[in-house]
């Protein structure tokens, strides 16, 4: 029976779990628990089930439960599933990434105490600003000339986390590279993302007296995507679990692993799995996909794995098109072809079920070119989107969408605005403080519920509220530098400037407009029909990728097969561009094995 008050909705939903023996079984775990989750398996339903039953019936208040995941689109989705059960992030509860969590409830509270060496007050550096730092230290150290790149040394740094290690001069010109950038930046006065879990992981390990003081905060932590968040976490999680006595509950799929490039390594995650003092769940039934895709995508990841779809007699549609004339004529058939039948094939189909997806943001140009030739409204995640994510332009899209009728239907919901705007303050709900917080952002709110044009909205909460919020907070200013991103794409001549607060509060997925992704930011997204565009070798990777490059590719063009319900279309030329050049090099090696002609 619970200890307290518990949501009506959780205990509902969970009675939904019941009939899956591993998910009803992952939800019965009483200690550090590993759920391997294939594709559609519904580990995030039970990821957020199992917190909310933790926060009724395990995790006495004041204490509760962090949940790290991989980026903000995650994060996103997590808090609005647990808003949905009536549980809202709170003291009680953070939902965010490894590097919120290391910022947040490690360096922020800790780091002083533990003499890291930081700057003080810790202030997170833009982009921008690192790369300049980069580059001026990497003049001086080897010349204008240097190709050395950010991206390398920044990999090391987080791949090699013990600078004691012979491991860590194995690339001598990287280390000192790194080495002479943290002290340039640090020297600055800020430091970047990397540092975060850099010195988070040093805190946690070094420093035997946080692990109680941690515990004391969160007696049990949830980790999502695990596959994904690399070697600083995983440390993070060993230490405070195992050393520390903190519960851990953590889901992932090594099948899933593509961020090798970025550090990330799958068998970290069997590392936990196959401890002894871990119980190990394995999800084997895909909710999302009809039986002939789950077929097809075991055939593309070359690895038999025993799933089985929950509705084995729905039909699916799977077709390899050639499009010899290369990727414009492979978008154009995509928006012209293949989007009129699908929409047509199955009545109450939205062109927001409908995904196309590609390797880069080069592609999505060529994609996006097509889509708004054909006058195709769509919403683009990739590189080259007029700004990244972050929790506050999330939060920004969220209050637009509010305001121009989703709090009407509570989606989203007004009380996770509000908790979402207090988290950015720091400030427990009970502070007298957060009172006058509240009655400016509900104030505020409730005074634009219009569907104006989203460049007015963006600038009336610039200057009613986040402006001075931004201003006095060193911890926002690389979010700062993504909110006047979207500011300058919604003005005059930007990109986004005809979008009303409906379209900006649906930037993350609207009914009414194409989804346009890469294959690694539609990770954790499903879609009644997928178009692959760009299959051919030499496109979507190098002709010559082997070892496990290869490997992480295989497992790309297998989270691209399974993000579809009902329809896959995988689209190739025969042949690849490369600056000029037109290379014969045949269409991607996986097609070959899918049978699917």
């Amino acid at each position: 029976m619970p200890l307290r008050r518990v949501s009506a909705a959780y205990l509902a939903q969970a009675e939904e779990l019941r009939d899956n023996v591993q998910q009803w079984a992952a939800y019965e775990s009483r200690g550090n628990c590993i759920v391997l989750a294939g594709p559609g398996s519904g580990k995030t339903k039970t990821l957020v089930l199992k917190m909310a039953r933790a926060l009724a019936e395990d995790v006495r208040a004041p204490r509760g439960i962090a949940c790290i995941t991989y980026s903000q689109e995650c994060t996103r989705e997590l808090t609005r599933r647990m808003e949905s059960l009536g549980l809202r992030e709170s003291s009680r509860l953070f939902i965010g990434t490894v590097h919120g969590f290391c910022l947040r409830h490690l360096l922020i509270p800790y780091g002083r105490l533990a003499n890291l060496g930081l700057p003080d007050p810790i202030t997170v550096s833009t982009t921008d600003h690192s790369q300049q730092v980069f580059l001026r230290v990497r003049a001086r150290l080897f010349g204008e000339a240097s190709t050395h790149r950010k991206i390398d040394m920044d990999k090391h740094r987080r791949i090699h986390l013990d600078r004691a290690a012979p491991s860590w001069r194995e690339f001598e010109e990287l280390a000192t590279l790194a080495e002479a950038y943290e002290e340039a930046l640090h020297h600055d006065g800020f430091v970047d993302y990397e540092d975060l879990v850099i010195y988070g992981e040093r805190l946690v390990t070094q420093h035997d007296w946080v692990l109680p003081l941690v515990k004391a905060c969160f007696p049990m932590l949830a980790v999502d995507e695990y596959q994904d968040l690399g070697v600083g976490l995983h440390r993070i999680v060993k230490r405070l679990a195992f050393d520390g006595g903190v519960r851990l509950f953590a889901v992932g799929d090594a099948d899933q692993s593509v961020y090798g490039f970025n550090g990330a390594d799958s068998s970290l995650l069997h590392d936990l799995a196959e401890r002894p003092d871990v119980e190990c769940i394995k999800l084997k039934v895909n909710y999302r996909c009809a039986e002939a895709i789950v077929r097809v995508s075991e055939r593309a990841l070359g690895e038999f794995r025993e799933y089985r779809s929950y509705d084995p007699d729905r039909q699916a549609h799977i077709d390899l098109i050639e499009c010899p004339d290369g990727l414009t004529q492979q978008a154009k058939w995509a928006i012209e072809k293949i989007i009129p039948a699908a929409l047509r094939r199955q009545p109450g189909r939205q062109i927001g079920d409908i995904a196309i997806l590609y390797r880069n943001a080069g592609i999505g140009d060529v994609v996006a070119g097509a889509a708004a030739d054909a006058g195709v409204s769509f919403i683009r995640v990739d590189t080259s989107a007029p700004y990244r994510k972050c929790a506050i332009t999330s939060w920004v899209e969220d209050c637009s969408a509010w305001c121009a009728g989703g709090g009407r239907d509570a989606k989203p919901m007004l009380q996770g605005l509000i908790d979402r705007w207090l988290a950015f303050h720091r400030l427990p709900l009970a502070d007298n403080n957060a009172r006058i917080h509240i009655k400016k952002l509900t104030e505020f709110l409730w005074s634009h519920r219009e569907n104006r044009s989203a460049w007015y909205f963006v600038s009336a909460i610039r200057e009613k509220l986040l402006d001075n919020l931004i201003a006095g907070n060193a911890c926002l200013v690389d979010q700062a530098a993504q909110m006047d991103a979207m500011t300058r794409a919604l003005q005059v001549g930007g990109i986004l400037h005809d979008l009303d607060m409906a379209g900006l509060g649906g930037r993350d997925g609207s009914p009414d407009q194409l989804n346009l992704l890469t294959l690694h930011s539609a990770k954790g997204c499903e879609y009644d029909v997928v178009i692959m565009l760009g299959l051919d070798e030499g496109t979507f990777h190098w002709t010559n990728v082997q070892g496990n490059d290869l490997l992480e590719s295989r497992r790309l063009f297998y989270v691209g097969v399974t993000r579809a319900r009902d329809e896959v279309y995988m689209l190739y030329s025969g042949w690849n561009e490369n600056r000029g050049r037109r290379y014969y090099s045949g269409r991607l090696r996986f097609l070959e094995e899918l049978n699917a002609d």
